[in-house]
């Protein structure tokens, strides 16, 4: 009976995957395509859901178990409840208060403690043994540190540094982007010749 079931699984998500994918490309199944994607998505909004129902239920039984990180459950859920109250309550003003001043100040401080981590990162790689990655690492660190503060005298360097954001950094994040898309590829298509047994397990 697993087996069966585990077939029959297979197979619908090779059909799904099979009448997906010649819908987008070819347009021959424009109904039952959009379908698809309004199951797709109304399967995505409900798993978020959960996962947010999920987080609340953790958080909160530490915090009624009084368990350790208790301060930190407590700022989630009161976060969580400020923000539920100013979208239910329809307050631009407060609201454009916590999503952007709030959350701009808090992103600033990551930025910032990602600088220093970087920073310790290459006196950390420097320490153990020289290397020319480690060179390369270092000097490219320094030249965008140095080439954004705001003195005149330091204009060849902001070039090198608006050089190195817009040539290699761009190469690198693109490189990124595409292994990204190769590996969706790859997992569509083990789905879609049954390989993948994620849905069936």
């Amino acid at each position: 009976m697993g087996r069966l079931i585990g077939l029959l699984s297979t197979a619908i998500a090779i059909s799904v995957g099979v009448v997906m994918l010649i819908g987008l490309l070819t347009g021959v199944f424009p109904g039952l395509t959009a379908l698809l994607l309004q199951i797709a998505v109304i399967t995505v909004g409900a798993t978020i859901l959960i996962g947010v129902v999920n987080l609340l239920n953790v958080h909160l039984r530490r915090i009624v178990g009084r368990g350790p990180g208790l301060i930190y459950s407590l700022a989630l859920v009161l976060s969580f409840l400020l923000v539920i109250a100013l979208y239910v309550l329809d307050a631009e003003d407060a609201r454009r208060i916590v999503m952007e001043d709030v959350q701009v100040s808090i992103e600033a401080s990551l930025a910032a403690l990602l600088v220093i981590a970087l920073v310790y990162g290459a006196f950390r790689l420097m320490r153990r043994r020289v290397t020319w990655a480690g060179l390369l690492f270092t000097a490219a660190l320094l030249i965008c540190l140095v080439g954004i503060l705001p003195f005149s005298a330091l204009e060849p360097v902001a070039q090198v540094r608006a050089w190195l954001l817009a040539v290699p950094a761009s190469a690198g994040a693109r490189g990124l982007l595409i292994g990204i898309a190769l590996a969706a590829i790859v997992i569509a298509m083990r789905a879609l010749i049954g390989q993948d047994r994620t849905y069936r397990e």
